[in-house]
């Protein structure tokens, strides 16, 4: 990119700093980079491109105001952005819209400069509360600590609390006005691409995710198993060669229908249903996504979906005597968490109910002790003792070394030097392999001997069995796993 002759100190100092990493960047060899570096480096080019955007998107704005774009020879501004970018028009005027909200959202303003939101959060955040300014705070804080896609839906519920049901309906009218399937291919593959109404969505979900879960449990094998996105697209393939093949079109009105095998949640407060339209701190979610009441009772008119009410207060907790949650606490505990519990995670395709105390200690199932986790995060807990840190729900996951690990014990964690850092830009020389023999008398004298190493593995490999045992048989409107943590060997 051509650098402009400049009229501004401000201009030319980023110039300098851009300057600086065009010098860090251009003797970069990642390959000569020692690994255990690498995650330092990378890091500190994080860092640098937080900032780097947190600027860029306070400055379009006021950029285009400029009419630098018109001189340029683009029709529009977010053209000549896309253009500086090279990025797409779409991220450009989404992007501009956000930088043109911050100068009436000051608190916004205050994290994207301080690094705390990227471009897409500070997206969400305006988005929602230049609808609804009481929630700016709230949103802020969600996009601190949880995932993009979790940040935006919570902003699309906190900014329908502040919509009529007016212009949710007219918003319904238009997306159902609008809705469009489209088809395209290149590079010797073919793309999809659906817009429509939630709940209509929500409905082709659930009977491609039926027939996900039953692909899925029909390839356990290794040598067959795919993944679900694998299956999906099957399933796609499989509907469509379904109706081809009976001539059958249109809605069939429900005649034939399969048996109910999976679930959406629908969750509304009892009040706003009652009333027709939702206040703040109520909700009214199809999947998880904030229709208008009117989509709402549509629905609910003919639906075989599952109905949760919840009337402003927690969900009842329940207790029973047996290992396997029941069917009222797994909707409780999908009402109240819907994917994995651990933070920045939103995994939420299969899920496995786990006894946070293990089962075969206090021989109760009560949703207080029930956390709902990933497979790889179930699979972190089980075989390599990371916990969740200390509160209640949505925390960061941890290993034994962190000190927030309910466990942790400070003589057995590695200590640090803070101020020992190597220099990055010099590549020390391989270090000399330490001989066989010393490796092996380190390893009987700080590690467990080779036949505690054995029985743990098989204690993996029998709990692996269990839970896939398990798993078979499990109750089929829930693609959901429960861990009892029952161990004969670990409980003795």
């Amino acid at each position: 990119m051509a650098r402009p002759q400049l009229r501004s100190k401000l201009g030319a100092d980023v110039f300098a700093a851009a300057d600086v990493l065009r010098g860090l960047t251009s003797g970069l060899e990642p390959k000569d980079v020692p690994l255990s570096w690498a995650p330092e480096v990378l890091l500190a080019f994080c860092e640098a491109e937080r900032f780097a955007q947190a600027g860029r998107l306070m400055m379009m704005s006021r950029a285009a105001d400029a009419g630098r774009w018109r001189e340029a020879g683009f029709a529009t501004p977010e053209e000549w952005m896309a253009s500086l970018l090279g990025t797409s028009t779409g991220k450009a005027l989404a992007d501009l819209d956000t930088s043109g909200k911050l100068d009436d959202l000051d608190d916004t303003k205050d994290a994207v400069k301080a690094g705390e939101l990227s471009p897409e959060k500070a997206g969400a955040v305006t988005d929602a509360a230049s609808v609804n300014p009481d929630a700016e705070k709230d949103l802020i804080e969600k996009a601190k600590k949880e995932s993009l896609a979790r940040t935006r839906r919570e902003a699309e519920r906190r900014k329908a609390e502040k919509q009529s049901e007016q212009s949710k309906a007219e918003r319904d009218k238009q997306v159902r006005e609008h809705r469009r399937a489209r088809f395209w291919f290149g590079n010797g593959e073919g793309h999809a691409e659906l817009h429509g109404p939630v709940a209509e969505m929500k409905k082709l979900e659930a009977l491609i995710q039926r027939e996900v879960d039953q692909m899925f449990r029909a390839n356990r094998a290794e040598a067959k198993r795919g993944s679900r996105a694998n299956y999906a697209f099957d399933a796609f393939v499989g509907l469509a060669n379904t109706k081809a093949a009976t001539g059958s079109t249109g809605d069939s009105g429900g005649a034939g229908r399969g048996p109910v095998t999976r679930m959406t949640m629908i969750r509304v407060d009892l009040a706003a249903l009652k009333r027709g339209f939702v206040t703040t701190g109520e909700m009214c979610e199809i999947g998880g996504v904030a229709v208008s009441m009117t989509e709402l009772r549509q629905v609910l008119g003919d639906s075989v979906l599952q109905l949760v009410l919840t009337n402003g207060e927690a969900v009842v907790d329940i207790v029973n005597l047996n290992r396997k949650p029941t069917v009222a606490q797994k909707l409780a505990k999908l009402f109240a968490d819907a994917s994995c519990c651990v933070q920045g995670c939103d995994r939420a395709a299969v899920v496995e109910f786990d006894h946070r105390v293990d089962w075969a200690r206090n021989r109760v199932t009560e949703l207080s002790n029930i956390d709902l986790f990933c497979d790889h995060h179930h699979d972190q807990k089980t075989y390599e003792n990371w916990q969740l840190v200390a509160g209640t729900g949505r925390r960061p996951m941890v290993p034994p070394t962190d000190p927030r690990h309910p466990d942790y014990r400070a003589e057995t964690s590695v200590e640090t030097q803070p101020d020992a850092r190597p220099d990055l830009r010099v590549v020390p020389d391989d270090p000399v392999p330490e001989s066989p023999v010393e490796d092996s008398a380190r390893d009987s004298r700080d590690g467990p001997g080779v036949a505690d190493l054995s029985a743990r593995l098989a204690r993996i490999h029998r709990k692996a069995t269990e839970r896939d045992a398990r798993a078979a048989g499990q109750d089929p409107l829930f693609d959901a796993e429960i861990d009892d943590g029952f161990d004969e060997a670990d409980s003795a």
